[in-house]
């Protein structure tokens, strides 16, 4: 296992995906500046934190399966991975729901999964998010933004400080 490996894999995986926005960026510059963020903001070295944080994605609406994951980088990566893997409402579940009350529905579910998350996990989620309010800065509408950064101050009151006081600092600074 290398993180140069997960680079690559990420790389693959997320190939023909593009990030929100005018004049979107490749979609795999998002899990390279979570890796970016987790290591220089964050100060993680673990080296199986920094490739799950690259592979965060890779799973959720790409080609990459769990049991890839697990062979290449090992049962901790994987473990994390999919400690990170959102879950989405069925069908059922949003069968009759406005847009906005499926958004509040994955909301809620992202929240809970988050107080759920091992403390490395969190530390990840909080060097992912950190990319994404920056990115929603950028890509948002007024109202979806504010809607994004209270979502946000609800993940930081479930994530201690302590999880990693320099990523949680970094969006605390950028949501205010």
């Amino acid at each position: 296992m290398s993180l140069q490996s997960a680079v690559e894999f990420a790389t693959r995986a997320h190939f023909g995906s593009w990030r929100e926005g005018d004049f979107p960026l490749p979609y795999v510059t998002h899990p390279v500046e979570v890796l970016l963020n987790l290591r220089y903001v964050g100060l993680v070295t673990d080296t199986e934190m920094l490739c799950a944080a690259v592979l965060h994605d890779t799973v959720e609406g790409e080609s990459a399966t769990f049991e890839q994951i697990e062979k290449q980088f090992g049962p901790r990566v994987c473990s994390l991975v999919k400690e990170l893997t959102r879950s989405e409402p069925t069908g059922i579940e949003v069968a009759d729901l406005t847009k906005e009350e499926i958004w509040k529905l994955r909301s809620r579910m992202l929240l809970d999964e988050i107080a759920k998350m091992s403390s490395d996990a969190k530390q990840i989620k909080l060097a992912d998010r950190l990319s994404n309010v920056q990115d929603a800065r950028r890509t948002k509408s007024a109202r979806k933004l504010r809607r994004y950064l209270d979502q946000t101050e609800k993940i930081l009151a479930i994530v201690p400080r302590e999880t990693n006081r320099a990523l949680w600092n970094a969006i605390e600074a950028e949501i205010h």
